[in-house]
């Protein structure tokens, strides 16, 4: 599937009401690293602090359809990507993604990656872009075709249904990136 129509935009206000559904869907909440679902107020209290934050660039994923008849663009919500954790001084952040669950095995989240590295290497200037996985993600696998190595695991670092998983560490150099490109 041919995905270079996959847009940034920030995050708008209208866009909350999806995104917290899309967060709080077990296909998504499974994987990251809040411990229980996410409140209304506390998903606004995000959104604020992203607006500000200087160490946090989130973006929504979406493409756009053109209607052959009427010449209208329809914009289709496909997910969130950001850096968090930026740090100019070291020249790194944390990646943070996810797709909407009924957009999920597509390709959008490998396509979307790609063009958050390129915006954090290229336009931050970053030299490391780093990011976690709990066992059994199968994201993990997107990961590594991307060039990331697996850095780590930090064991039994989150209880999740009754049990501690693993953590999995990955990251890219910049140097790494722009020889895959």
């Amino acid at each position: 599937m041919n995905h270079a129509g996959v847009l940034f935009r920030p995050i708008k206000s209208t866009d909350l009401e999806q995104l917290l559904a899309w967060r709080n869907d077990r296909a998504i909440w499974k994987w990251c690293r809040q411990s229980s679902l996410i409140t209304p107020a506390q998903h606004q209290k995000w959104y604020e602090k992203q607006g500000i934050d200087k160490s946090m660039r989130m973006y929504l994923i979406y493409n756009t359809d053109r209607s052959p008849a009427m010449g209208d663009v329809k914009e289709t919500s496909l997910g969130v990507c950001g850096l968090t954790s930026i740090d100019h001084v070291n020249a790194a952040a944390e990646f943070s993604l996810y797709i909407d669950p009924q957009q999920h095995r597509q390709g959008y989240g490998k396509t979307a990656l790609k063009q958050l590295l390129n915006l954090g290497f290229d336009n931050l200037n970053l030299n490391h872009i780093w990011g976690e996985s709990f066992d059994g993600n199968p994201a993990m696998g997107m990961f590594e075709s991307l060039g990331m190595k697996k850095e780590g695991t930090r064991r039994e670092f989150y209880y999740r249904d009754g049990e501690y998983i693993d953590c999995h560490l990955f990251s890219i150099l910049k140097e790494q990136w722009c020889r895959r490109r």
